[in-house]
């Protein structure tokens, strides 16, 4: 039997094929989305992706001969529409432009060296698009399958013997030793899906993995595993056995893969076949980041806030944590986990301000004198002791500022934030009060064109990098008060809550607790947030203590 029709013959089942039938027109079944991604339906009993305001998908596709395969897409865009595509395939870049005639139309992207029988990722993103694009299908110069997988784009280690890759931009990990790797997947329909996983061990070398299934973190770490898969290499890229995991309903999960194994041979995994099922019916998660979480704090109508104070205390988590205490209109203030431990370089408070339009710092350094940019860049008038400031021109443009500081968790730390008129624009300063109780200046920031306001206030947690996206973030928030121009306090009693919408992710949570609010996000555990409520947060008897005109840096 010639191999790729081997493989065919054990690959994958459709839902109403017993064998996919080959052909060089491929549907969308192992099509998902990615991060902000298109979103699916079916039409006519036919699978699309509609890219509206999103970015783009991930597909999966197995070939009958080795050499360069030519690809084009087939979309529906209306008349007046247009867009164009960039994407990979086998690592070779793809791209492609269409004007809309409300009709399909194939869309030529480009050609891609490939391999017979490997699975193979293709990435398109439509770009500079205008209208909805409808992606119904993908046609290539020989016969190729659709091979639905989930992939470990977005998986996450646990344990230094486990090193993730981004192998193809799909993923990959080594079990070099004892460790755990979980692949967040999202079900849209419940029952068991049949796997295989694809690995590569030096020939001979024998490993085994366990495999399980939750949509609990916390469960997994103490549940036996359900099934175990013993792998001999061949020191090829090749199948394990098949395995059968339950999914009781629609939702998303973890699936874990646990190497107990110690000083073996290395055992490089990279994505779990389906069997029997689609990625109609179970995707991969298209982004490892916990979702973002927030509240608002409204500012009394008739009243002008020049002062805003905050108290915040993180838990214990993660690397790559903001915890934003003060945000406002123009910017934000708060503390940072950048990596694990209580090395000072690991942590500092930080403070960002943007420029009245985007401007990179190039630019900002070639006409540093103009009137132009006198009138649109934020400028650094002053900044504490041992405080780094400097422009800044990614997600937007502005003025940076930190002081690495070992701040602890669970300790209240208090945040002050103040803002005055300077000709047509305003200055904005920031403080931290930490051990000792004495306020840090950190830096003040004049903005062109600005009205010496604090509206806007809010704080977040963020998971900025989704490497730890498992583990869950958690601040206390309490105090929020504001200073008006009469120079009286004013406390901020309503909260309310919002979040992004990071597909496939609920696991967040608004609350009240103590004397202030908490925000709460990732780990998996069982949704309970909600966006648009309005939490109160308990009243204080005891304004903020401060002498604003006797702070350090006035």
């Amino acid at each position: 039997m010639r191999p790729f029709f081997q493989l065919l013959s054990t690959l994958v089942v459709l839902p109403c094929l017993l064998v996919p039938a080959l052909a060089n027109e491929v549907g969308l079944e192992s099509a998902g989305p990615t991060r902000f991604g298109a979103r699916f339906s079916e039409e006519g009993g036919k699978r699309i992706a509609a890219f509206n305001g999103d970015k783009g998908l991930m597909a999966c596709f197995t070939f009958a001969a080795d050499g360069n395969v030519a690809v084009s897409v087939q979309v529906k865009l209306a008349k007046g529409g247009k867009t164009g595509f960039k994407g990979r395939l086998a690592g070779k870049d793809l791209a492609g432009s269409v004007e809309g005639n409300g009709e399909a139309q194939w869309v030529a992207l480009g050609a891609a060296k490939v391999t017979a029988s490997v699975p193979t990722f293709l990435n398109l993103e439509a770009v500079e698009r205008k209208g909805t694009v409808v992606v119904t299908g993908f046609k290539f110069d020989q016969d190729a399958v659709a091979t639905p997988v989930a992939h470990f784009k977005t998986a996450y280690a646990e344990g230094k013997e486990v090193a993730l890759s981004d192998r193809g931009n799909v993923g990959a990990a080594t079990f070099n030793g004892a460790g755990l790797l979980l692949v967040p997947i999202v079900v849209e329909k419940s029952g068991d899906v049949t796997f295989a996983a694809r690995f590569n061990l030096p020939a001979g070398a024998q490993r085994a993995l366990q495999v399980t299934v939750t949509d609990d973190l916390e469960a997994v770490r103490t549940r036996a595993a359900v099934t175990d898969l013993a792998l001999t290499g061949t020191g090829k890229v090749a199948n394990s056995a098949d395995f059968t995991l339950s999914f009781p309903k629609v939702g998303t999960y973890l699936i874990a893969l646990a190497s107990k194994a110690d000083g073996e041979a290395p055992l490089t995994v990279n994505g779990l076949l389906l069997r029997k099922g689609t990625n109609a019916n179970l995707w991969s998660l298209p982004n490892g980041n916990a979702q973002s979480v927030h509240y608002g704090y409204p500012v009394p109508k008739g009243e002008t806030a020049l002062w805003a104070y905050a108290e915040a205390k993180s838990a214990p988590g993660p690397a790559a944590t903001y915890n934003c205490v003060l945000g406002f209109g123009q910017g934000y203030f708060g503390f940072q986990r950048r990596a694990l431990g209580t090395n000072p370089d690991d942590r500092w408070f930080i403070y960002s301000l943007w420029d009245s339009g985007y401007v990179k710092n190039a630019v900002k350094k070639e006409g540093a004198d103009s009137e132009e940019l006198k009138n649109s860049i934020v400028r650094m008038l002053a900044k504490g002791d041992d405080v780094k400031a400097y422009a800044f021109d990614h997600e937007g443009s502005g003025g940076h500022s930190h002081w690495e500081y070992p701040w602890k968790d669970n300790e209240t730390y208090a945040f002050l934030l103040g803002v005055k008129p300077d000709g047509t624009g305003a200055v904005f300063a920031t403080y931290v009060r930490v051990d000792g109780g004495q306020w840090k200046f950190l830096t003040a920031f004049r903005r062109p064109n600005t009205k010496a306001k604090l509206d806007g206030l809010y704080s977040f947690v963020e998971d900025w990098s989704g490497s730890a996206g498992q583990q869950k973030r958690v601040c206390h928030y309490s105090n929020v008060w504001i200073r008006n121009t009469e120079g009286k306090w004013l406390q901020l009693r309503e909260a309310k809550s919002s979040a992004t919408a990071e597909l496939g992710r609920a696991d967040f949570d608004h609350y009240v607790e103590g004397n202030g609010v908490v925000l709460s996000t990732g780990g998996y555990g069982e949704p309970k947030g909600k966006r648009g409520v309005i939490l109160q947060i308990p009243e204080s008897k005891t304004p903020p203590q401060v002498d604003v005109d006797k702070l350090p840096g006035k």
